[in-house]
């Protein structure tokens, strides 16, 4: 029943957790993990990507929906609401988008929305839902048998273990998988490829 972000947005989460000494931001740079010369210069990788692209597509490329969106500006209130979903079979577009609701305190004349088409994604396009059929499932499971088999990468998220996740469920998996790698890395453990059971 309730929709919000955080109050000044993602961005000063994301900054907070990549200012670690740690930590080296690199921007326009391409990660090929086909490439044992990009991993020599990691201890570790956690891949978010596509799990199938990870291993360029070894057995296949899974399915998945890409999203399209297009903008509107209007003037007012559009909806009313930062996010309505519309699930009727006749209507072409999946969701709505009113920013502006997103920051209640703020006052706009005008406001922009974005419509969001799902379509099947093509080898181009950016993926976003994991269709996971159960005719997928022998492909999948041979990446995730070929995934436990490699060294130094562990997968995670919507795309790193092909399943449909909600952004609660996302952000409680990320935190999980966070502690079980700083366990690992404190008691000098091997990381493991997976925070969670891609198969379940």
């Amino acid at each position: 029943p309730y929709q919000a972000i955080p109050k000044d947005g993602y961005t000063p989460i994301v900054e907070a957790i990549l200012n670690h000494a740690s930590i080296k931001v690199r921007l326009g740079t391409r990660f090929d993990p086909g490439s044992h010369a990009a991993f020599g210069e990691f201890d570790h990788v956690v891949w978010t990507g596509p799990i199938d692209a990870y291993f360029n597509f070894e057995f296949g490329r899974l399915g998945y929906r890409t999203l399209d969106f297009v903008p509107e500006v209007a003037e007012g209130d559009y909806q009313g609401h930062p996010v309505v979903n519309y699930c009727d079979v006749d209507v072409p577009y999946t969701r709505i988008t009113e920013h502006k609701h997103f920051a209640p305190w703020e006052s706009h004349e005008r406001t922009v929305v974005y419509r969001e088409f799902s379509r099947l994604c093509g080898e181009t396009d950016t993926p976003y839902y994991p269709i996971r059929l159960v005719k997928e499932k022998q492909q999948l499971l041979n990446y995730v048998q070929k995934a436990r088999g490699a060294k130094g990468v562990t997968f995670i998220g919507r795309l790193g273990t092909y399943r449909y996740l909600d952004m609660d469920v996302t952000i409680h998996e990320a935190l999980l998988a966070s502690k079980s790698m700083l366990e690992c890395i404190v008691s000098k453990k091997q990381l493991p490829c997976f925070s969670v059971d891609p198969m379940v």
